[in-house]
């Protein structure tokens, strides 16, 4: 199984070394997730070569044997760190996913409330239609109805004027029968005269019929004369639809031209305001990564510092040297002593040689931090977006290698001392007076170390000035850009409510112009072909009062009287 530990190295006495162990802090799990172990310790002597403090990644058997080589955990944790970083992207990545649904849902929500509306208002236009169509239903009836009368009374009519021209034709004939009577005679009896009356009163009472004919067809022309005044305003109406629907029409086309401005001017400023917002993260997220890097310059100037007057012998720290005891230094055979010393010289040496690799390592990764920062300020802000999360990878490695060697230089400052105090033992005891202990140590050369300190501790002047500069800048930058932003959501925020309001307008003048067509539409389908039944109905009406004038024009009723006269003339 995989562990992170840190090593714990301890002296184990005079002659015995110093004893290798390591603190086992987490271990990943078979689904790749890490959990925290308790604070156990094993023996762990394949790991001497890496210094007191160090993080690596061992993986140990079931009996916690180390199996296959020790790694340092820098490259690990970075990745984790990356992966960590990706989970994190990737969750708020979601998260503003989930966030644009909610609006998209409340947008929906909105439409689907605004267009409940509009069917209400569009089922009560229909409502009002079928109550017109009823009123419309109810005035062909009557028509039908009246143009049933009308065929009646034309019948009736028809039948009287049959029975009148009969009665005529009767009439005419007695006329004649008379005519010749009274060239043979005189005078009539009185049976003559009174079937001659009689049939008088039968020619009277088809008068009487064609008197109430005339009354029926009165009261026709009353009812078509009522359901053209009903006819005339609805068509008035319809006139008056038409040209409404016009005017709406055009107000429809300026606002929707309008309310196509505002929108478009909407989103350009809406589109100005993300770009806004985009840039003002990349300078607050520029800034903390600065803040940040100046914070790690400050602490890792310190640490160099440290490290430098540890190297030049200047600190006096008696805690940090490993404590010794001399009394068994002074009794054990000088051979001994010789052979311990040789070997504390060649594992100083070592430690040396792999602090030293590790500085440079480290000096390489500042530069990889320096290319990046100096790429940044000429790329646009897209790749600026990518840049600064490789910076962030690069930094995050230089700060582990920057821990890893907090404790590797503590352990060479350590072995550094044992040194010094079994080779003063040695010079003692071999009656060596050397007031320069560390000329007996020349042998190891620390110059590249120092060297290197000094350059990266100017480098990191250097840096911390020209941050600070950039800092204060982004500062600057990003009060602008908040101002601004401010600014424009504030118009922003009043173009939006002037659209609403206009989109408000826009969907009351369209229902009202969706109402006005819906009339039109209904009209123009019903109320020609009534038109067309009532101006039938009209002209028969009229036919039947020509007919009925005509009879009337025909009729003898001077006649009638003149022939009574006659008939009376000769009954006395």
């Amino acid at each position: 199984m995989l562990y992170l530990a840190e090593i714990q190295k301890q002296s184990k006495g005079f002659m015995s070394g110093v004893e290798t162990r390591l603190k086992l802090i987490a271990c990943q799990r078979n689904d790749q997730s890490w959990g925290v172990v308790g604070n156990e310790l094993i023996a762990a002597e394949e790991a001497n070569d890496f210094g007191d403090g160090a993080l690596i990644v061992v993986n140990l058997g079931t009996n916690r044997q180390v199996q296959g080589k020790i790694e340092l955990a820098s490259p690990k944790i970075i990745a984790i760190l990356k992966n960590f970083s990706r989970l994190v992207e990737k969750n708020q990545e979601q998260e503003q996913e989930i966030s644009q649904w909610k609006e998209s849902l409340a947008i929906q929500s909105e439409e689907l409330s605004r267009r409940q509306i509009e069917m209400e208002a569009r089922l009560e236009q229909v409502e009002q239609m079928e109550e017109e169509f009823k009123q419309f239903e109810q005035q062909k009836a009557e028509i039908a109805q009246a143009q049933a009368e009308t065929e009646s009374i034309r019948a009736d009519f028809e039948a009287k004027s049959a029975e009148l021209e009969g009665a005529w034709a009767q009439l005419r004939g007695q006329q004649n029968s008379l005519d010749e009577r009274l060239k043979q005679a005189n005078i009539l009896d009185h049976h003559q005269a009174d079937e001659l009356k009689q049939q008088l009163k039968i020619i009277a009472s088809a008068n009487e019929a064609v008197s109430t004919l005339r009354n029926q067809l009165k009261q026709a022309e009353s009812a078509v004369a009522l359901q053209k005044q009903t006819m005339q305003s609805h068509w008035d109406k319809l006139t008056h639809n038409l040209a409404e629907i016009e005017i709406k029409r055009q107000e429809l086309y300026s606002m929707t031209t309008e309310l196509s401005a505002k929108k478009a001017q909407l989103q350009s400023w809406q589109e100005a305001i993300a770009k806004g917002e985009q840039q003002l993260e990349i300078e607050q997220k520029s800034l903390e990564v600065k803040q940040e890097l100046i914070q790690f310059l400050n602490l890792q100037s310190e640490s160099h510092h440290k490290m430098f007057e540890i190297l030049s012998g200047s600190s006096t720290d008696a805690e940090s040297t490993a404590k010794i005891d001399l009394e068994k230094l002074e009794n054990i055979p000088l051979p001994n002593l010789e052979t311990v010393v040789e070997s504390l010289k060649k594992d100083l040496e070592k430690v040396a040689r792999f602090v030293n690799d590790q500085e440079e390592e480290l000096g390489w990764q500042c530069k990889a931090v320096e290319e990046l920062e100096a790429k940044m300020s000429q790329v646009n802000d897209f790749e600026r977006l990518t840049l600064e999360q490789e910076l962030a990878d690069e930094k995050e490695a230089k700060k582990m290698l920057d821990q890893t060697l907090v404790g590797q230089r503590r352990s060479l400052k350590e072995r550094h001392q044992v040194l010094l105090q079994h080779s003063r033992v040695l010079k003692r005891r071999q009656g060596i007076v050397d007031f320069d202990f560390e000329s007996a140590i020349q042998d190891i050369d620390l110059t590249p170390i120092k060297q290197s300190l000094e350059q990266q501790q100017q480098e990191l002047q250097q840096q911390q000035q020209q941050l600070g500069s950039e800092a204060n800048q982004s500062k600057l930058n990003i009060q602008e850009l908040i101002a601004k932003l401010e600014q424009e959501r504030t118009q922003t925020s009043q173009l939006e409510q002037e659209i609403a309001q206009l989109q408000d307008k826009w969907h009351e003048l369209n229902l009202q112009t969706v109402a006005t067509q819906s009339q039109i539409d209904f009209y123009q389908h019903q109320l020609q072909p009534l038109q067309d039944n009532l101006d039938q109905i009209n002209h028969q009406v009229t036919e039947m009062e020509k007919l009925l004038i005509d009879s009337e024009a025909s009729s003898s009723g001077i006649a009638i009287s003149k022939i009574e006269q006659i008939v009376n003339e000769l009954a006395t």
